[in-house]
């Protein structure tokens, strides 16, 4: 039967640990595990009476597949006199089962009886869940980043055609990508906001004021903005260095909007160089930016993309879905 006195000799005391037992229930049982009882925590857990727990009753709270695990661990640790197990216990008023880890050890009164408490560890447990998802996670995300640091590196090297050309080159492309990372780590799951990704391509080259963009928030999941990152960069590196901004009257106009919602919704980017006088050429071999552009979006994840030369300058749409 439930026992509230502490000072009884057959009150459940808390057996030793390391921590602190909130919240926690004193529980108790004789040596062969016949007769259990517990403090009045148990009731303002389970709902139970004394009534209701007294004999085996108590045992309706503990989940079905928990109850002879528990009977049988207390069988064997008698050998030891130290018993421990995790069950799930149904809790009110929410009717939800919570973990709960008992522990326990043979008193030495004669005859001996088992004397512990039950601490609740659901929280525990679903930080433990929590940290072992956000660390498998963390391994995905290196293998990537390895993985893409790689790739533009020996793709770098292809289309470059002295040490120095490539060091500039993957030099750009690994700021790019590690500016991406920032923006990654610093929002978390609340996703990278696209204006803030443009916005600091755009900086880092020193675009100022010739660039005018606008467009709703949008936030990317980490895979997009890695991808969009290194976009980003090729496309403003190529205005840069072959494009409208290569001269001083050059201008850059940058819109995204997105459209539908089903299964998600779609980014549309439009960009468009602008140079009154003309002059810009199309390029006459394909590198790595536009290799990026026109089959690593598409094949990777899935964004449709059409790339315009004039002699004002290059334009390109992006359509990519955000799911």
């Amino acid at each position: 039967m439930p026992r509230d006195d502490a000072s009884s000799p057959r009150a459940a005391r808390p057996a030793d640990s390391d921590g602190p037992v909130h919240p926690s229930i004193r529980w108790g049982a004789d040596v062969g595990g016949d007769r259990f009882w517990f403090s009045s925590e148990w009731a303002a857990l389970t709902g139970q009476s004394a009534n209701d727990s007294a004999g085996t009753g108590w045992m309706a709270c503990i989940h079905p597949e928990d109850r002879d695990g528990l009977l049988h661990g207390l069988h064997r640790a008698r050998a030891t006199g130290v018993f421990g197990a995790d069950l799930r216990i149904l809790m009110q008023p929410d009717g939800n089962y919570g973990r709960w880890r008992m522990r326990a050890s043979l008193t030495q009164e004669d005859p001996p009886e088992w004397s512990g408490t039950a601490v609740d560890v659901s929280d525990l447990l679903t930080r433990l869940t929590e940290t072992e998802a956000l660390r498998a996670l963390l391994h995905h995300r290196i293998r990537n980043t390895l993985a893409t640091i790689r790739s533009v590196s020996r793709r770098t090297a292809e289309n470059s055609t002295t040490v120095e050309d490539y060091r500039h080159r993957f030099d750009g492309r690994l700021a790019a990508f590690a500016r991406a990372q920032t923006h990654i780590m610093r929002t978390g799951v609340h996703g990278v906001d696209f204006e803030a990704l443009l916005a600091d391509e755009l900086f880092a080259n020193q675009v100022g004021g010739r660039a005018r963009y606008s467009g709703p928030e949008v936030r990317l999941s980490a895979r997009l903005a890695d991808k969009l990152g290194l976009a980003l960069h090729e496309l403003t590196d190529n205005a840069m260095q072959h494009g409208a901004l290569s001269r001083k009257d050059g201008h850059l106009d940058i819109r995204w909007w997105t459209a539908g919602t089903v299964p998600a919704p779609t980014l549309h980017l439009d960009w468009c160089e602008e140079l009154a006088d003309g002059g810009i050429l199309s390029p006459d071999t394909e590198g790595f930016g536009l290799d990026l552009l026109t089959r690593s979006l598409r094949h990777e994840v899935d964004a449709k993309v059409v790339l315009g030369f004039t002699p004002s300058g290059m334009t390109c749409s992006i359509a990519l879905p955000l799911g």
